[in-house]
């Protein structure tokens, strides 16, 4: 069991799953992007508590460059192209929220961990199994994605929009194709690992890590909580 010191800004699964609805309420309610802009910088700052802060300050450059895009775009466009950008702009900022907290959920939990923490909230085995999986799915995804991009560079092909301009095939056939072949792999391997670990028996599960609320968890509940009283009452 890990050091209690180590984990004083440590999460519940249950809190950042609320964090995460919160989230997706907001986005909802919200009538102007400077909701929406709170909204990041507060899963920023939540983020930056339970040690992800590469990740958060990365995803928070990434949408303050979005909004300076569609900033742009208002000022210095018009026509077709304005309004394709705006769209384009305005729906993955709209997602960019929910994005976030989702990163860091799948980032700091522990799949036992989810799974204690869903069981304790009675929560049935059609909703936890797919959720487990797919929060032990998307790391191994991101792993094999940094293999192929070490692999293809020896063949000088780039995985980014340019290479698909230059050499639309090439990178097809050396970038998402191994790409797609890996992740139907990995979904085969990840079922047959869950079902030979007794994910589906009836018996009460146990875990290593203790799943409780702390005041951190009960702190981040009530900001969330009020930042979205105050975005439907505003």
């Amino acid at each position: 069991m890990q050091n209690k010191k180590s984990k004083i800004f440590h999460s519940d699964p249950r809190t950042k799953l609320y964090i995460l609805l919160i989230c997706a309420l907001v986005i909802s309610f919200s009538t102007s992007i400077y909701y929406e802009c709170g909204l990041v910088m507060l899963i920023l700052c939540f983020g930056v508590l339970n040690k992800k802060m590469r990740y958060s300050f990365g995803m928070a450059m990434l949408y303050v460059l979005l909004v300076s895009v569609s900033i742009m775009g208002a000022l210095y466009l018009s026509g077709t192209p304005r309004l394709m950008l705006s769209a384009f702009t305005d729906f993955i900022g709209k997602m960019f929220p929910c994005i976030m907290a989702g990163g860091i959920l799948v980032g700091t939990t522990q799949v036992s961990e989810f799974m204690a923490a869903m069981n304790c909230m009675k929560m049935p085995k059609n909703i936890v199994i797919p959720m487990t999986v797919m929060i032990r799915y998307i790391p191994m995804i991101r792993e094999d994605w940094g293999y192929i991009k070490d692999s293809i560079k020896m063949r000088d092909v780039a995985p980014s929009l340019s290479g698909v301009l230059v050499h639309p095939g090439r990178t097809i056939e050396c970038v998402y194709v191994p790409l797609v072949i890996s992740a139907s792999k990995v979904a085969d391997e990840l079922s047959a690992a869950a079902v030979t670990r007794g994910i589906e028996t009836d018996k009460k599960r146990t875990c290593l890590e203790e799943i409780h609320f702390n005041f951190f968890d009960a702190v981040c509940a009530i900001v969330f909580t009020m930042y979205l009283l105050g975005t439907i009452l505003a």
